[in-house]
């Protein structure tokens, strides 16, 4: 038995509907941090500067200065800046290999070393505390690379 036009029609508008429907859900859900997510640094104790390998940024009297190398080195200082954290109670599962960061922290001497679980957007703190990144902060998180042939 063959579809009228008229039914086909129905059907494809109909099913953009549904994904429209899908898609915005998808959305409302992924652009709200959780209640319980607290930014990682404060106005106190500000992001300094931030190394993963070998790229790095760091606040030179206000202004962010990324290696040469970064080419979307705004987008990165700024993800990081604003970057919220929930604390997660038990060591959840992840499956990515870890990406060490090196913190330093206005006014702290001593700088820290955090692993990064990029895909699952996981933290874990130097002393040993987990820590999930919401869906909607984790874009920009790494660096771009501009690799020279």
């Amino acid at each position: 038995m063959a579809l009228s036009r008229k039914k086909w029609n129905t059907i494809i508008i109909l099913a953009s509907a549904m994904m429209i429907a899908v898609l915005t859900f998808i959305d409302s859900k992924t652009t709200q941090l959780p209640a319980d997510a607290m930014p990682l640094f404060d106005s106190e104790l500000p992001l300094k500067q931030l190394q993963i390998n070998a790229q790095s940024f760091v606040n030179n009297q206000g202004l962010w200065q990324c290696s040469d190398n970064v080419l979307n080195c705004k987008q990165w200082v700024a993800a990081w800046k604003s970057i919220a954290i929930s604390a997660l109670e038990t060591e959840p599962v992840h499956t990515s290999s870890a990406i060490k960061i090196i913190l330093s922290i206005e006014n702290i001497d001593d700088a820290q070393v955090w692993l990064l679980f990029a895909e699952e957007g996981l933290l874990q703190s130097p002393s040993f505390n987990w820590y999930q990144i919401p869906p909607s902060l984790r874009t920009d998180l790494l660096p771009i690379v501009n690799v020279q042939s």
